[in-house]
């Protein structure tokens, strides 16, 4: 089993934590040569899309669906969902928010040509994002109770990500010492996370390299 995965993905960034933490036997892998034009590649993702999940049944892609189904595939490894139900439903919720109120206005905002009307509403959408994670987090190192979590493996790669669009922007996205600054800071500290941010890291001055 493999994961095809690029490393500035937070999408695939956030199925390797949750690989890493249950200490899975599973592959990491690059794309093919040429996978953006690849007819092979969209039989495998047709959304054309990392990650994907190779499976001995068939490949698997959403990388939120990854983060269940790996949870579901690997029961007696490191869980990721908590035990109290309200706080699964927590944990998922918090996933929802990144997939529906952060990335969408990132990945926005990552296109070479936006108008200026674009890029201000989805500045102004960010940060819309952003306030209302701020109320839902406590400013600990973990986003829902004292251990990794699937919401952790989705928001500790997507706010590296906003650190890397606020330095594009010259603005500031994450208000200094809120609850959204410090979890940004401290969940740093799991083993799992820190492992992946570096990989998120090497990964840009790669591409920075090259451009």
């Amino acid at each position: 089993m493999d994961l095809i995965s690029l490393p500035v993905s937070p999408f695939a960034a956030r199925v390797r934590i949750a690989i890493y933490a249950k200490d899975l036997p599973i592959g990491v892998v690059p794309p093919p040569a040429g996978w953006r034009e690849s007819r092979h590649f969209r039989d495998l993702s047709p959304t054309g899309r990392i990650p994907v999940l190779l499976d001995e049944r068939g490949p698997i892609w959403e990388s939120a669906v990854l983060l269940e189904y790996l949870e579901e595939r690997f029961p007696h490894a490191q869980p990721l969902l908590p035990a109290d139900v309200f706080d699964r439903a927590t944990a998922r919720l918090l996933v929802r928010h990144v997939d529906l109120y952060l990335m969408p206005p990132m990945v926005l905002l990552a296109q070479p040509r936006n108008d200026e009307g674009v890029a201000r509403r989805a500045v102004e959408e960010l940060l819309s994002g952003v306030a209302m994670l701020d109320g839902l987090l406590n400013g600990a190192g973990y986003a829902v109770g004292d251990q990794l979590t699937i919401a952790d493996c989705a928001l500790a790669p997507a706010l590296f990500a906003l650190g890397v669009t606020a330095e594009r922007l010259g603005m500031d996205l994450i208000e200094p010492g809120s609850a959204v600054d410090a979890y940004a800071r401290l969940s740093r500290r799991d083993p799992h996370v820190g492992r992946v941010i570096g990989e998120m890291e090497q990964g840009l001055r790669l591409l920075v390299r090259v451009d």
